[in-house]
């Protein structure tokens, strides 16, 4: 078996450098309900709790941090319940915290439970003002993602990878129970150079389960993982670490797409030198073909780019490389809807990553012709990294963002993007109306047009740490992008008011 994975990864690395659109294999698929909840972190009612399914210890692939930040101007008290995971038995840790007003705090859970090798977290707040994300620590950098306000009985992960002896690549997937009741885990493993698939996983109670994936399905540059839950609930999430020619270096995360929905909307996209953006849409289907349009939204209203189609047959993940869609060039940065047009539902993520230029004469230099500042391309990057960001299916009209930009003495170098917050309109008919707020003060009043989309410079609204506020007049999706010193970040903001699906949206 591993000699014929080994034939067919060569081939299909061929494939992955000429084309466009790679159709992963089939699989075995099982019964899904047709119903689903919203995908979207939304706090709601009086007492709201977050999971954060996980990552490594101090000396694992993925050092875990939690940062839960208080953007109310009354202090908070949250109770934090440390949950371990490993092969060592250990009792989970729990304790009171309390955050300042429009403060944060940073907490290791590693120190809380020092035999564990795997760690994960439950934080459990009252009010809806308290963000909740987990920060993963890599020595390839550092990848950031919200934590979860929901468990569920099946989770899709899209897109991984697993060439760990070229690429130094290690796909894991977290799996979190919180419950006092054990849970028991299906996962369907479909992959370029084969299937796989572990059955009646057990995942005990109160502890974090972590699948390396990179021993199951070895030299596979695409992977994903359909995971049902036989027993119980969980939150499943999945980390990405690469250091290699092709698939770049750096850390992402980000959570699994808890089902399936008609449209998705993916915020943060961009072609340009040295950035390699790639949509994943799987179909979970035992049966039927979803037809799917992937919708380019720019930010030029005066620019009408046409979709790109793509056929996704019953139980597979088809990829899509915008890097390789002659039609986005020199679009800049733009936003992505995901639809089915056939009444198949489908999940949606995207993945970025970024190498850094090595010289001033690179595009990075805004000095250049192809600089970052032009707006001929998007994405030329003076720092590397790898992100993941999985589609909102809801819009809302409340929206929380947690974001960082360097004061004037920290900028990392002119023409260099810091980070920027994405607001996008889902109506094709009505415009929206966004107040964007920093510590309680108006920063901005902008107006989204219909099915359009607006960027703004993360360094004009703060410096530092600070929590972006976004009030509008119709549903809209948020999403931040982030840029460091030494690695990038993407994800959805947090929606603190009740989603509504886009897909219902005039």
């Amino acid at each position: 078996m591993r000699s014929m994975r080994v034939l067919a990864i060569i081939a299909i690395g061929g494939l992955l450098l000429a084309g466009v659109l790679v159709d992963i294999g089939d699989r075995a698929v099982l019964h899904r309900a047709d119903q689903y909840e919203s995908a979207l972190v939304a706090p709601t009612g009086v007492v709201n709790t977050w999971f954060c399914p996980g990552g490594s210890s101090v000396a694992g692939i993925a050092e875990l941090t939690v940062q839960m930040v208080n953007r109310s101007d009354e202090p908070r008290t949250v109770t934090v319940s440390v949950l371990p995971g490993g092969s060592a038995p250990q009792d989970p840790s729990n304790r009171e915290m309390s955050i300042e007003p429009r403060g944060r705090v940073l907490l290791q859970p590693s120190e809380a439970v020092p035999g564990a090798e795997w760690v994960g977290v439950m934080v459990e707040t009252t009010g809806a003002d308290v963000v909740v994300e987990q920060i993963l620590t890599a020595a390839e950098g550092v990848g950031r993602s919200p934590c979860l306000t929901r468990t569920a009985e099946s989770w899709i992960v899209s897109n991984g990878a697993t060439r760990s002896a070229v690429e130094q690549e290690r796909f894991v997937v977290m799996l979190l129970n919180p419950f006092p009741d054990v849970a028991v885990v299906d996962i369907e493993l479909v992959a370029d150079v084969g299937r796989d698939s572990i059955d009646g996983l057990v995942v005990p109670a109160q502890r974090v389960a972590a699948v390396d994936v990179t021993s199951e399905v070895t030299v596979a540059s695409t992977v994903a993982a359909f995971i049902d839950v036989v027993s119980g609930r969980v939150a499943a999430s999945w980390i990405q670490v690469a250091d290699g020619l092709i698939a770049g270096r750096g850390i992402r995360t980000a959570p699994a797409v808890p089902g399936a929905a008609d449209l998705w909307h993916l915020p943060v996209a961009a072609v340009g030198a040295d950035r390699r953006d790639v949509v994943a849409v799987s179909n979970p289907s035992a049966t039927d073909t979803a037809e799917v349009d992937v919708e380019v939204i720019p930010e030029d209203p005066q620019l009408e780019v046409g979709p790109i189609e793509i056929t996704v047959r019953p139980g597979r993940t088809a990829l899509i490389d915008l890097s390789q869609q002659g039609r986005l060039n020199g679009i800049g940065h733009f936003s992505l809807a995901v639809r089915s047009l056939t009444p198949v539902p489908v999940a949606a993520s995207i993945t970025s990553v970024t190498a850094a230029f090595a010289d001033s004469d690179s595009p990075s230099d805004p000095g250049s012709p192809a600089g970052a500042g032009t707006a001929g391309t998007a994405g030329s990057a003076a720092v590397a990294g790898s992100t993941a960001t999985i589609g909102a299916d809801g819009a809302a009209r409340r929206w929380l963002v947690p974001a960082e930009a360097p004061d004037t003495e920290g900028a990392v170098g002119l023409g260099t993007d810091t980070g920027s917050l994405v607001i996008v309109n889902p109506s094709a008919a009505g415009i929206a109306r966004a107040d964007v707020s920093v510590a309680g003060s108006l920063a901005r009043t902008i107006e989204i047009g219909p099915l359009r989309s607006r960027r703004l410079p993360l360094s004009g609204l703060g410096s530092g740490h600070f929590v972006v506020e976004v009030d509008s007049s119709a549903p809209v999706v948020v999403g931040r992008e982030v840029v460091g010193l030494t690695s990038r970040s993407a994800s959805l903001g947090v929606a603190v008011d009740q989603p509504v699906p886009i897909a219902g949206l005039r």
